[in-house]
Formats: structure tokens, C-alpha cells, sequence
């Protein structure tokens, strides 16, 4: 019980440590790709935050596992480092000894990466896109920024204001052109504010002294309208739901629809949980180190697995969507050939064997 309180305590806090970081890091790279977006007019800059919040939760079930991994790797390999391991080896303790705190605490954390892949992350997905689909149609009151010209629905609508008052709702210096129509429609006006429509709920722009511009590009017909008071430029409306790809759909509707996709996807939610098990053990296999070798070279075989790992699973999910792998079989054949190299080589390292006999090796014995 000490020795696994001992496991659970350092694994812990470098799982959290590491996990923190990689977190720290893919929300500074997170936040410049979609502050140079929200510069580009793709959608508007008060939905940043949101949606930064929204793609840190879809990376968590990524992030999760390979900081495990690494936590577990760092454990046993101060362990391995202080003579921690030497000195449990003389009291009688082995790596068989070792492997029923790794299975109680990357089950623990399995769990937690199973709930964010069949049901968090799906969600997020979908938010992410119902808050860009709301971005786009709210020209009027969200995505309107002083000083700068803001396109929406479509490219077929450009607002301009001047200066504006978050508080009150006033702007001044309004300029609007609308093509939805097939026509194009100029709106100029001095001044303006929001309203409420109390009957419908909908948040409205009401221009004051402004000119309309009412015309066909290439034609000569043109009305011209001055007026004192106008309401035609909208805010925010209601929406309806954003289009489901197959990455948002929740995890219940993957299992009725049985397409390829469908599979596909449902077996990269899966394999995530089942990465953070397997990999623990890998964790515990790739931890033992020398002073000859030193610590580089278990990090580098470490990151190496994971690559393959996770390559491999890459490879996996194409193969279904090709139909070239039986959706029953799906991603279980890389975890099962991942699984068995790492108790196979665990079993040679608790008999006392080098993991690969190389050929010259064996000889010179």
C-alpha cells in the first residue's frame, strides 16, 4: 500500500504538471490562429474567447493521454535513477508488483478520456459551430467592430460604423450595403442606435438622418430616399442548428448510423481511452534507464512509440473510411499489436533479458 500511495502521489503530480503545460501551450497556439481569423473577417471578435474555450475541451482527450504517458514514464524513471528500483528489486518487489497501481490509475484516467471523447468532445463540436453559424448571422450587432468594414451572410453584406457605444447601443458614421436582395442597396446615416423589437424578441438597428441608395449595378434606374428615421438593418435573429458532421454527432447516433464514416469515427473516440492504458505500460517498459544511456535516450524511444502509436491509428481510421479494414475489426488490431509488444517486452525485462537479442550479443555470451 505505501509503495502504490507512493505511485499514485508522483504520477499524479506529473500528470497534472504535464498536462497543464501541453494545455498552456495548444491555448497560446490555439488563441493566435483564431485572433489572425477573427482579423480576417471570418467570424466575429467577441466569439474568440468562446471558442478557445471550446477547442481547448476537443483537445483534452488528446492532450490527456500523452501527458499520462509521459507522468508515468517520469515516475518510474526517477525511480529508476535514485536506485528506487534496485532496492525494490532486493526487497522481492518486480515490475509484476508494479503493474496493479499502473492499471488502477490509467483505468482512472481511461475513464475520464472515455467521457470526453463519446460525450464532451462531440459537444463541443457541435457548439463550436452552432456559435459560428450565430457569429455569421448577426451582422448588425455582434460582428460590427468602429473603424473597420465587416462583411457577413455570405459576403453580401458590409456594415461600417465609426464610433460606437457598447453601453447605451449608439454609433454614428453608419454605412450599410446590401446585395442579398439581387440589387444593391446603400444605406448612409449620421446616426443610430440598438432596439429591442418586444414583439419578436429581435435586436434591431434604428438609423437616424440618413440617405438610402436603391439600385442594379450597370443600370440607370436609381432611387434615392432621404429620411429622418429608418429601421432595416437587423441584429441579432434567431438561428436554426448548425449542419452535423459525423464528428459532432454524439456517440449513440455513430452506433445506429453504421456507415464507414460512422465506424470510423466511433472507433477513434474508443481508441483514445484504450491509448491511455496501453501506453501506461509502455510508460513502465521505456522508464528503465543506466547511467551508460542516460535519460535521452528512453525519452526518445518514448516519443518514437508515440508516434508510431499514433500513426498507426491514423492509418486504422482511413482504412475503415476505405472500407479496406471489417468495421467490427476497426482499431483493435493496433491496439492488440501495440499491447503484445509491450507485454512482450516487459516479460523479457521482469526474466532479467535485454529486451532485443541482437544476434552478436547473443554470441559474444
Amino acid at each position: 500500500m505505501i509503495l502504490a500511495r507512493a505511485f499514485y502521489r508522483e504520477s499524479s503530480r506529473n500528470f497534472l504538471a504535464i498536462a497543464l503545460v501541453l494545455l498552456v501551450v495548444f491555448v497560446f497556439i490555439g488563441m493566435s490562429s483564431l485572433l489572425a481569423k477573427a482579423v480576417r473577417g471570418d467570424f466575429a471578435d467577441n466569439i474568440v474567447l468562446t471558442l478557445l474555450g471550446l477547442q481547448s475541451v476537443k483537445q483534452l482527450d488528446l492532450l490527456l493521454p500523452l501527458a499520462f504517458y509521459l507522468g508515468v514514464l517520469l515516475t518510474f524513471g526517477r525511480w529508476y535513477r535514485d536506485s528506487e528500483m534496485t532496492v525494490l528489486a532486493a526487497c522481492g518487489i518486480g515490475i509484476d508488483r508494479l503493474l496493479r497501481p499502473l492499471v488502477v490509475i490509467s483505468l482512472v484516467v481511461a475513464s475520464v478520456v472515455a467521457v470526453l471523447a463519446t460525450v464532451l468532445n462531440p459537444l463541443a463540436s457541435r457548439q463550436i459551430e452552432q456559435v459560428k453559424l450565430e457569429s455569421s448571422r448577426r451582422p448588425g450587432l455582434n460582428a460590427m467592430t468602429p473603424g473597420t468594414f465587416t462583411e457577413s451572410a455570405g459576403s453580401r453584406r458590409i456594415f461600417y460604423i465609426e464610433q460606437s457605444n457598447p453601453a447605451t447601443g449608439e454609433m454614428s458614421s453608419i454605412f450599410a450595403s446590401d446585395q442579398a436582395t439581387g440589387k444593391e442597396v446603400v444605406i448612409v446615416a449620421r446616426r443610430g442606435e440598438m432596439i429591442l423589437d418586444s414583439a419578436t424578441g429581435e435586436k434591431r438597428v434604428r438609423l437616424h438622418e440618413g440617405r438610402i441608395y436603391d439600385g442594379s449595378p450597370g443600370k440607370t434606374a436609381l432611387r434615392v430616399i432621404d429620411f429622418r428615421q429608418h429601421e432595416s438593418i437587423q441584429g441579432e435573429r434567431p438561428v436554426g442548428e448548425a449542419p452535423k458532421a459525423v464528428e459532432d454527432m454524439p456517440t449513440s447516433a455513430l452506433f445506429a448510423m453504421r456507415t464507414k464514416d460512422a465506424w470510423a469515427e466511433l472507433h477513434w473516440r474508443l481508441a483514445k481511452p484504450m491509448l491511455v492504458v496501453v501506453l501506461a505500460f509502455w510508460g513502465l517498459l521505456l522508464a528503465h534507464t543506466d547511467i551508460r544511456r542516460g535519460r535521452m535516450a528512453n525519452i526518445f524511444a518514448a516519443i518514437l512509440v508515440y508516434f508510431i502509436y499514433s500513426n498507426l491509428l491514423g492509418l486504422g481510421v482511413t482504412l475503415i473510411r476505405k472500407g479496406q479494414v471489417p468495421a467490427p475489426l476497426g482499431l483493435w488490431w493496433v491496439h492488440l499489436l501495440m499491447a503484445g509488444l509491450a507485454g512482450f517486452f516487459l516479460w523479457r525485462r521482469w526474466q532479467g533479458r535485454p529486451l532485443l537479442a541482437w544476434p552478436g550479443r547473443s554470441r559474444r555470451a
